[in-house]
């Protein structure tokens, strides 16, 4: 079983895909997806060969240790991508700086329809700038909650079109979209209270609020067009 997170992450590989779960860990990932018949063939990475040692065992524990191709690697580089046919990179649980070393490193990544689903533990608004600046459509982006925290999966492809993203939206992505989804007013809630508390500490150290004040102003109005207020 996968915990939230972890199952979203999931969720977000196409169907008949072979997902490459970079940084696999205990390889959960792969062993879902090929138990549950999202898909036939997985590849997985870590750089560490604790944790890839650990993930072979599992494989081999579910039953699947011969439809996963382990490699020891620091990120795509040694995972033979093109001879595995990967079609969906996972690139999960680190920070945003490392995800974004990680893409640029591999010209792989920038092949169309590739698909990158990433969960950045850290510096989403610098990932979601790096990919607009870099070329990189984002496709999707979906919530979770897990320990009081939201965690945001993000799927792109590159297309060689560069962009320019307003600060609110590499604040919060495109998640208001998802109009369905329960966690998205709550997670606007806590993006506004973060802005509150630097206006607040910032006018008790004399300093100019004017771009935390817009981001709020921002924030109530995608949140009133979900019919949310944000206090």
């Amino acid at each position: 079983m996968l915990d939230d997170r972890l199952l979203l992450i999931a969720s977000m590989v196409r169907e008949g895909a072979v997902p490459l779960d970079v940084g696999t860990d205990h390889a959960y990932i792969p062993i879902y997806l090929i138990k549950n018949g999202v898909c036939k063939k997985a590849v997985a990475s870590d750089i560490n060969i604790g944790p890839l040692g650990r993930a072979v065992e599992n494989a081999r524990r579910f039953g699947v240790e011969e439809d996963i191709v382990f490699y020891r690697s620091d990120g795509i580089k040694e995972t033979e991508p093109e001879r595995n046919k990967v079609t969906d990179i996972i690139i999960s649980g680190m920070g945003g700086e490392l995800i974004a070393r990680i893409i640029s490193e591999s010209e792989y990544t920038r092949i169309p329809g590739v698909r990158l689903i990433l969960q950045p533990m850290s510096a989403l608004q610098e990932i979601r700038g790096y990919l607009a600046e870099m070329g990189y459509e984002t496709i999707d982006e979906k919530l979770c909650g897990a320990g009081g925290k939201y965690y945001t999966v993000i799927s792109a492809e590159y297309d060689g079109i560069r962009r320019e993203v307003p600060s609110v939206r590499l604040e919060i992505g495109n998640v208001d979209l998802n109009e369905a989804d329960p966690l998205v007013n709550g997670f606007l809630d806590s993006v506004a209270n973060k802005y509150r508390r630097q206006i607040d500490g910032k006018r008790r150290g004399g300093l100019p609020t004017d771009f935390e004040e817009e981001m709020l102003r921002e924030l109530r109005e995608i949140a009133a067009a979900r019919g949310h207020v944000i206090e």
